[in-house]
């Protein structure tokens, strides 16, 4: 079930590279790669959880509530974190040029259907 909800958010967002369910621990469930692109989803994820950690003690510090989704954009990717629960989050690298409203919302439709698998 991941892999396809993964390959669903990828596959329907323009200029999506990849696509990648992991822990805060950085320790990945399942990742799905666009066929033909090389990227290496896991590595994101690793690095990201750190920072969405710490994001999260922040805004928890701030008494803003918890912290839902995470954007990063660099000259070559963007990466588009969505936590789904304490333990888990969503994320999908996309290219400068993708549509980002559409990988906000695949991600957002994903979400419940993610959650519903991991508890």
């Amino acid at each position: 079930m991941f892999v396809e909800a993964l390959r669903e958010v990828v596959e329907n967002t323009d200029g999506a590279l990849a696509g990648l369910l992991m822990d805060f621990e950085g320790i990945p469930l399942e990742s799905y790669v666009k066929p033909g692109a090389s990227f290496d989803i896991e590595v994101l994820g690793a690095e990201f959880s750190v920072i969405v950690k710490s994001v999260q003690r922040t805004v928890n510090s701030l008494d803003a509530g918890g912290a839902k989704e995470v954007a990063v954009q660099a000259d070559k990717v963007t990466a588009l974190i969505r936590v789904l629960t304490s333990d888990y989050f969503v994320a999908v690298a996309l290219t400068p040029n993708a549509n980002l409203g559409k990988g906000r919302y695949m991600l957002r439709v994903a979400a419940p259907k993610l959650i519903e698998e991991l508890t």
